[in-house]
């Protein structure tokens, strides 16, 4: 495991992933990172896990959703969102066919294919302003 995980619990849920989906799960976790990194609003972000898969949310209260990644089945990766929120929804109406999606659960990754970063990074933006976004609008 090449990246620096400081929360051992979290480090290993990567661990326990099966080995082809280690390596995309880590790049989807730097993904997050970097984007969260870009979000001031945000106040940092705690990585920890809940319901034994690593989540993202925002260190200030009521800015974020939660962003969580785990194994989906046995050729995808998950980023999952809160279902009581619409990104998912929105997910699908800004990039439609460009992502592939589990009800209003989840953005799926072939791990056989390439990440796409820009829209990783677009969704993540999203649901870590998630509370922030709607109630400037």
């Amino acid at each position: 495991m090449q990246a620096h995980i400081e929360n051992a619990s979290v480090e290993q849920a990567y661990l326990a992933m099966p080995e082809p989906f280690q390596a995309p799960a880590l790049q989807l976790r730097q993904l997050i990172m970097t984007t969260a990194g870009q979000l001031e609003a945000t106040g940092g972000i705690q990585e920890t896990l809940k319901w034994g898969q690593p989540s993202y949310v925002p260190l200030k209260a009521r800015v974020g959703s939660p962003v969580r990644v785990a194994v989906h089945d046995e050729k995808h990766l998950g980023l999952y969102f809160n279902c009581n929120t619409t990104l998912v929804e929105t997910f699908r109406s800004l990039f439609d066919t460009d992502l592939q999606y589990s009800k209003n659960r989840a953005v799926l990754f072939d791990i056989t294919q390439p990440l796409p970063q820009e829209l990783i990074g677009q969704c993540v933006r999203m649901a870590l302003y998630y509370h922030r976004e709607r109630r400037s609008t």
